[in-house]
């Protein structure tokens, strides 16, 4: 077999296709007439004559557009590639600090699991940020590669592909089952390590088992909107999430459409808030990625199914609005002297005496049995809630004010519900009943009690001051600490709490 090539010799390699055309004889003429016809010209199309016995086979060799790389081999300023990648998270469109250019962030992987962030700018955004649609496949060609800066990079990405509307993106079919990516999640009992941290973000897995009212609240001059979702994971713990504007709009919508079918949630670089104990929230660089393909979310909704009727179950005892010690409790606690603890602190951990015996007060109000806020409606009588908007009757919720104290100092708080009940010894509607006959709690030995016991505290400021200028605080949670622990002593230095299992 001898092969030739017109109108001169050419090496093939992969990155060149070759177009059989029909087996005939076929000249140099006619083939740049072809050419010609074709628009093509001999520096890109190539005439190979395949001479067998008498017969001439005849093919164009046409080179391809691009190299297909995989993401580790795509360098910055390289030209001429191509890449089949999975879109993993698909972030919220945003503003950049100081100026009015607006991004949108994506994180790419391919088949190796091999990590590449991608980013949208300006008006680029609308026509091409619908073109990539999470956990889709794409062949993406000839991006514009660069190293992102150190100061901001996230997700320990350092490169870049900045998609333009010159950007060559074409979908192709998936045949991959399960993302070939990892994880590093963080326990629910271990988020309160991260606690108002703003250096600091987690990432999470949990099922959506329910979600509170959407509110409208203004944040630094501006109305947002606001929805707190509750997800629970495994060990059947709950916590909350909020989801802010487009998060709510996009992946919260879709939550909320679903919520039948216990959808599966990754919270990506969440912030954790002191909201009941702890909570999480959505910040501009966060990701929500919903029922991902992966084996951890496919096994906590099968979990979820198979345990319909206990979530049910903590659905409607709405215990996931109160406080929750569990998550929220370090394992080993830090104290903060009362001479040191300021408005300023969002909460504080104290060691401190409880003392309310020379405070006259009726340690009790009425309140929505849904979302314990004041009212003003009778004892039992069904009522429509101005804050929750839900129906329920009006009960009677223990609080009283305490005195905190230790050897530095001390502060005045006041303590809601169980934890009010179990220092009182009474409930509410003890304590009602016995202010409507005009009688006086029996609270002697309580007082006496009180004198032997230190506590661990858990407050937070609240905004309104007493008539004496005094800052406020309450009460999230206490816990009697075991005597051989000593009190504090006026240091500067925070201490360790350790505390039992049963405590």
């Amino acid at each position: 077999m001898v092969i030739q090539f017109l109108p001169f010799s050419l090496h093939l390699s992969n990155s060149y296709r070759i177009s059989p055309l029909s087996p005939t004889r076929f000249s140099a003429a006619q083939h740049h007439e072809q050419c010609s016809d074709l628009r093509c010209c001999c520096c890109c199309c190539f005439l190979v004559l395949l001479l067998f016995d008498s017969t001439v086979f005849n093919f164009f060799v046409q080179p391809e557009m691009s190299n297909l790389l995989l993401i580790d081999n795509i360098m910055p300023d390289m030209k001429n590639w191509s890449c089949i990648i999975t879109v993993q998270e698909k972030q919220q469109v945003t503003d950049s600090m100081g100026t009015p250019t607006k991004k949108q962030k994506f994180i790419f992987y391919d088949s190796e699991g091999s990590k590449v962030e991608g980013i949208i700018f300006n008006t680029d955004i609308p026509r091409m940020s619908p073109m990539l649609q999470v956990y889709k496949r794409y062949k993406i060609s000839n991006a514009d590669v660069r190293t992102i800066p150190p100061k901001f990079r996230s997700a320990g990405l350092i490169k870049q592909w900045v998609i333009t509307s010159k950007t060559v993106i074409e979908e192709v079919d998936a045949n991959e089952d399960i993302m070939p990516v990892k994880f590093a999640f963080t326990d629910f009992a271990d988020l309160a390590e991260y606690m108002d941290d703003r250096t600091k973000s987690v990432d999470v897995l949990g099922v959506v088992i329910s979600s509170l009212a959407m509110k409208t609240i203004t944040r630094n001059s501006k109305q947002s909107n606001v929805q707190k979702f509750v997800i629970l994971n495994e060990e059947s713990q709950t916590v909350l999430l909020s989801l802010w504007d487009d998060f709510l709009n996009n992946e919260g919508q879709a939550l909320l459409n679903n919520m039948q079918s216990y959808p599966v949630i990754i919270g990506r670089r969440l912030r954790v808030n002191n909201y009941n104990g702890v909570s999480l929230s959505t910040w501009f660089d966060s990701a929500l990625l919903v029922d991902p393909p992966i084996q951890e979310a496919r096994q906590l909704k099968n979990w979820a199914m198979r345990n319909a009727e206990s979530i049910a179950e903590i659905v409607d005892a709405k215990s996931y609005i109160k406080y929750n010690p569990a998550l929220s409790l370090k394992r080993d606690q830090k104290t903060t002297l009362i001479c040191n603890v300021t408005p300023s602190h969002k909460t504080a951990w104290v060691k401190a005496n409880l003392s309310f015996e020379h405070i006259f007060q009726k340690y009790w109000y009425m309140s929505c049995a849904k979302c314990y806020r004041a009212t003003a409606a009778d004892y039992g009588i069904e009522f429509t809630c101005n804050s929750c908007k839900e129906k329920g009757p009006a009960m009677p919720r223990c609080r009283f004010d305490i005195e905190l104290s230790d050897d530095s100092g001390a502060i005045p708080a006041s303590i809601f519900g169980d934890l009010a009940e179990n220092i009182l010894t009474f409930t509410g509607l003890e304590a009602m009943d016995n202010f409507n006959q005009n009688l006086e709690l029996p609270l002697e030995f309580v007082h006496a009690q009180l004198k032997t016991k230190t506590y661990l505290v858990h407050i937070k400021p609240v905004q309104t001051q007493l008539a004496d200028a005094r800052q406020r605080y309450t009460v999230l949670y206490c816990s009697e600490l075991e005597p051989k622990i000593a009190r504090p002593q006026l240091t500067h230095e925070p201490e360790s709490v350790s505390l039992s299992a049963d405590q």
